[in-house]
């Protein structure tokens, strides 16, 4: 089971190494920090060149993000804070800085994309290619303090669905053992875990340091809880397949018999092919991010993206709508929906798909 955490973190590393448009050579940056720390970011401890074109300076504290920077200085203004050119990759002053916000470029810690740029032409060409909405520094900042509390739920979830589990098998195999409170910073903490730890890659380190510091430091909990619990006996009543195979997708009707389904579409089908009356109350979905149970009437379903379900195109949910639109964002979803927006059209759509 390690071997397979290993491979699949490798996979990850490879993969995201591959596509990140932040990411530079060490060699091509500008770094401010000092000592052992000076290639993290203060706030999160993630690499500062590989999120490089988002990085942010502020008094000496080089941050990988808005997101962190925002987060870092709880939201107070800021006004000799500077930013990465994305085409010159020179640091520049924030208020001369054009930002273009929403691009279809991945964000670094925010569902919200912001890269900066020195010329006008410039932020032209990028926003031409890649769309955004061109705004100043103070109304990407403003966007960064709305999406604070969003974005930070965002990354717990991701983080307590697979983080905390790579980060823990890889500390009691690679690591020796360790004190967080011994460490001031999450930086610090992962800058000493080199020194400990028999680990190359820096996404691999940087799981062992939020592991430790969030649930040993910070007291953070590991594992999400309240996830749809399957029979082993239980079949979808639409495709007779075992759903407990699938609990990533499940879907229930809790009603005087609970009807369990490997998936939204399939739930779907059953109540619109069934003429009693289904307390929508009663009807459950798991999250696709954190695979926790949720009502169904109260999340947001990513239609026509590129992954797929047990049965195939899958109506997928989410508990928020900023992480239904990042993952159609990432996935080339076609739509977002809520429960209600779900008739027999969008059937109809997903078979033709």
């Amino acid at each position: 089971m390690f071997v397979k955490y290993l491979c699949i973190l490798a996979l990850m590393f490879t993969v995201s190494n591959a596509k990140m448009f932040q990411s530079i050579s060490e060699d091509k940056g500008t770094f401010v920090q000092k000592g052992n720390t000076k290639l993290y970011c203060p706030n999160c401890g993630m690499n500062l060149p590989k999120f490089y074109k988002t990085n942010h300076i502020h008094k000496n504290h080089q941050y990988c993000s808005l997101h962190c920077l925002a987060e870092s200085n709880n939201g107070k203004k800021l006004q000799d804070a500077k930013v990465v050119d994305t085409k010159s990759l020179k640091f520049i002053g924030v208020k001369n800085a054009y930002y273009v916000v929403n691009s279809t470029k991945k964000g670094t810690m925010s569902v919200h994309s912001k890269y900066a740029f020195a010329k006008e032409k410039d932020v032209q060409e990028f926003r031409k290619k890649y769309g955004g909405q061109i705004v100043d520094f103070a109304q990407a900042y403003e966007l960064a303090k709305i999406d604070l509390k969003k974005d930070t739920s965002m990354i717990n979830t991701k983080r307590q669905k697979k983080v905390y589990k790579v980060g823990k098998k890889l500390y009691l195999a690679k690591c020796n053992k360790v004190n967080p409170e011994a460490f001031e910073s999450i930086a610090s903490l992962k800058a000493g875990l080199k020194s400990e730890c028999k680990i190359s890659k820096d996404k691999a380190l940087q799981a062992v340091a939020v592991y430790l510091w969030d649930t040993q430091k910070l007291h953070k909990k590991m594992g999400a809880i309240g996830s749809i619990k399957v029979p082993k006996d239980a079949k979808c009543p639409i495709c007779g397949m075992f759903v407990h195979k699938y609990p990533k997708w499940a879907a229930m009707i809790d009603a005087d018999k609970k009807l369990y389904f490997d998936g939204v579409k399939d739930m779907i089908k059953y109540i619109f092919s069934h003429k009693e009356d289904i307390d929508v109350k009663n009807i459950y979905i798991t999250d696709y991010f954190s695979t926790t149970k949720i009502k169904a009437k109260d999340a947001y379903f990513v239609f026509g993206s590129n992954v797929y379900g047990p049965m195939g195109n899958e109506l997928i949910p989410f508990s928020s709508e900023i992480s239904a639109y990042a993952f159609k964002k990432d996935h080339f979803g076609k739509k977002v929906l809520t429960f209600y927006d779900i008739d027999q059209d969008v059937l109809e759509e997903i078979e033709e798909l």
